[in-house]
């Protein structure tokens, strides 16, 4: 019997949890040991939430929804493990078949009405989150919230733990769930030791820019920050972004981190960024897919004025990044802890994840929603697709408490954004 869980006022509520994990075990003294890439993840989390319509999901139970978990979990068995520390204090995950988390919720509107709200930063009350530790041993991975909307509609929001992988791993584990929901035998290949190793002959020997070294967090893996944050989003075409901000040769990801860089320098006046890190699925990614971190991170660092500078200026030295995994992936050692995101300000590119591929009854999901938990107090900017069209695009910013109205005023004047001035209640 699953532990029933109030939380506050809201149109979730009814929380519900119990534990879901492999249907056969894994063999004992199994262990998954953590990249230095993984471990710089450590205190970041991926909350994504993946939202269907009453006509594709009126009729999925709980069970219905658990069942094909079993088979995806029997393949990655790790992520339903614990973690643990060697001696030398290096985290490790112990395959022991603890399950993840979990937790059924109801929502008292309809999606229709969930998803009239333009700002889909809503979505974050239909992932249940908790960071690892303090009692590492105890702590799951994910958290999987199954919430009811009052039509028969249904979200499925996933707090996943960076350290088992990045954003395209963890939606090629949902899109194996959809593939086991109806019926499709699954494989998720092995990653080899040598596949987990980035090469950089050019690497410089230097601490790389898009990492940054915080006060040790022992066994609560949270990360420390000094401003409250705060998280908005808004959809918008690749057309759109082209034809009011054209930049020939230039792809739409690009362009876009340049005119919201350049937003951001703005707003923040003498204090505007001069370096920023790039997050982007990495291209040469292996194939069949497999779970792991392997995003690719580069820093960008420019000696002008991104305020005053022109657009092309800016989105010519996005361009110019350079591959930090390895330097990364060397710096992190067994004890030290780190943030990656937030570092800088940080704009992630998940334009080519396949989130609209977890199909259910053939249905695409009616929207998706991605962020990061744990970030720095220099923002991140997520851009992801925005809805089954290839030409949509979702933008998700979190930024500082103190300047987010600056930050939107200065979308809104460049036109990326429309602000809507309500007075009087009108």
């Amino acid at each position: 019997m699953g532990r029933v869980q109030e939380e506050g006022r809201g149109p979730v509520h009814g929380f519900r949890l119990s534990t879901v994990s492999s249907s056969r075990p894994t063999e004992t003294g199994t262990t998954h040991e953590l990249t230095g890439l993984d471990l710089a993840m450590k205190l970041h989390y991926l909350k994504v939430v993946y939202i269907y319509s009453a006509e594709t999901a009126s009729d999925l139970t709980v069970m219905n929804v658990k069942a094909p978990l079993f088979p995806v979990f029997d393949q990655i068995s790790w992520i339903t493990g614990r973690l643990r520390r060697h001696e030398s204090g290096r985290p490790y995950i112990k395959c022991n078949d603890c399950g993840t988390r979990f937790v059924e919720s109801h929502c008292d509107l309809t999606v229709d009405e969930w998803l009239r709200v333009p700002d889909r930063s809503v979505d974050e009350s239909l992932v249940y989150h908790q960071p690892v530790g303090p009692e590492m041993a105890f702590s799951p991975l994910i958290y999987i919230q199954m919430t009811r909307f009052s039509c028969g509609g249904l979200a499925l929001g996933l707090s996943w733990a960076h350290i088992m992988g990045d954003p395209l791993s963890l939606s090629h584990v949902f899109n194996l769930w959809a593939r086991a929901y109806v019926g499709e035998k699954i494989h998720c290949p092995k990653t080899s030791e040598l596949e987990r190793v980035f090469q950089n002959p050019n690497s410089t020997g230097k601490e790389p820019e898009s990492i940054k070294r915080v006060d040790p967090v022992g066994d609560l893996w949270v990360a420390p920050g000094n401003n409250k944050m705060t998280t908005f989003s808004f959809n918008l075409t690749v057309n759109e972004i082209k034809s009011h901000f054209p930049a020939t040769g230039e792809n739409e990801f690009e362009i876009l981190s340049g005119i919201i860089w350049k937003c951001i320098a703005k707003a923040r006046g003498e204090s505007a960024p001069v370096t920023i890190t790039v997050i982007k699925s990495d291209p040469n990614g292996l194939k069949p897919r497999a779970v792991r971190n392997s995003q690719m991170i580069s820093s960008v660092h420019v000696d002008f004025s991104v305020a005053e500078a022109s657009l092309e200026e800016i989105v010519k030295s996005i361009g110019e990044t350079n591959d930090e995994r390895f330097g990364i992936d060397e710096t992190v050692d067994d004890v030290t802890d780190f943030i990656v995101y937030g570092t800088n300000l940080t704009f992630v590119d998940l334009s080519g994840v396949d989130f609209y591929e977890a199909k259910v009854m053939g249905k695409s999901p009616e929207s998706v929603y991605c962020n990061v938990q744990g970030i720095g107090d220099g923002g991140v900017v997520v851009v992801m697709p925005g809805g089954v069209e290839e030409e949509e695009r979702a933008v998700t910013v979190t930024l500082s408490d103190d300047e987010i109205e600056k930050v939107k005023c200065e979308m809104n004047k460049c036109g990326l954004i429309t602000v809507l001035v309500v007075a009087n209640g009108e």
